[in-house]
């Protein structure tokens, strides 16, 4: 089964949702393992196809529910986890409590911040503040099975987003900044002799509208390349591996590469003599994109 993004994005809602009932009645003294169960419950109901659990829940004074070791797996066969979160802490703030949360979230290697505003009269949510720290893609299965192919590194963003509720995801708008530091890129076919693209730092600017992502500014510095890039990601709707790529941009050999490319050293060297930057395109999907350097 293909996991889709709008699944993931539905399955976190109704989780939030389950939990801040749950926090509710926990509030009002009722047992937490029926709550737990409830909650279970509530996400089976709208996502059939997966499995889901709860290791513990726990309310911690005044108004904060702690929740450990929640999980989705596809009930296939070979079913693979595709997501885990090993604390979700949600904090509704005392001046407005039914409106606007705070949520902390432990996964993947990071520490996660979300503030959450929810609009019942209108049925929309915002989410004005969205920070990842840190999160380790060599432990995302679902990046690792979707792409074919190894990719590492730390990701860390800030951003905001608002939406309504029930909505596509990708008709939503939003913004935000993204890096990466110390990744690795496994190729599907070798550019400039290269099987793997090391990024010592990265970074790109995005945002999200007319069910489009824009990235701009992008830019890389690693072992053997630096570069610049653009583009855009479309059909956002479809699973992760076949959302669409447009990118373009330059790659700039550095002494490294050089003195390992072999045949193509004495190409390099006089692209490296004139600062001559190579530019390319890529096109394609994320599990099946075609780069090819511009003529």
């Amino acid at each position: 089964m293909t996991f889709f993004p709008n699944t993931f994005w539905r399955w976190s809602l109704y989780t939030i949702y389950g939990l801040l009932l749950v926090m509710l009645l926990l509030y009002l003294r009722f047992p937490a393992q029926k709550f737990k169960t409830f909650c279970t419950h509530l996400i089976t109901l709208q996502l059939p196809n997966y499995e889901n659990s709860i290791e513990s829940l726990h309310y911690r004074f005044p108004l904060t529910l702690v929740a450990r070791n929640i999980h989705l797996q596809s009930k296939e066969k070979a079913a693979k986890e595709v997501f885990e979160i090993e604390q979700l802490t949600i904090s509704p703030d005392l001046k407005a409590p039914g409106k606007n949360f705070s949520l902390a979230i432990t996964a993947y290697g990071g520490t996660h911040q979300i503030a959450l505003v929810l609009d019942r009269t209108h049925n929309t949510f915002t989410l004005p503040n969205i920070k990842i720290n840190g999160l380790d893609l060599a432990k995302l299965p679902l990046l690792q099975a979707q792409t074919g192919r190894a990719i590492t590194g730390l990701f860390t963003a800030q951003g905001s987003y608002s939406g309504q509720t029930g909505q596509e995801i990708s008709l939503g708008s939003g913004q935000g900044s993204a890096h990466i530091e110390n990744g690795t890129f496994e190729l599907l076919y070798p550019i400039l002799s290269l099987n793997n693209i090391a990024i010592e730092k990265g970074e790109v600017l995005f945002k999200l509208e007319s069910q489009k992502i824009v990235l701009s500014k992008g830019t890389f510095n690693g072992k053997e390349l630096r570069g610049i890039f653009s583009g855009q990601m479309t059909s956002l709707n479809t699973s992760f591996a076949t959302i669409q790529l447009k990118l373009t941009g330059t790659l700039t050999p550095l002494p490294s590469l050089v003195k390992q490319s072999g045949q193509t050293q004495p190409l390099l060297l006089q692209l490296q003599q004139n600062h001559t930057a190579l530019p390319f395109h890529l096109e394609g999907t994320i599990a099946k994109p075609a780069f090819l350097f511009d003529s």
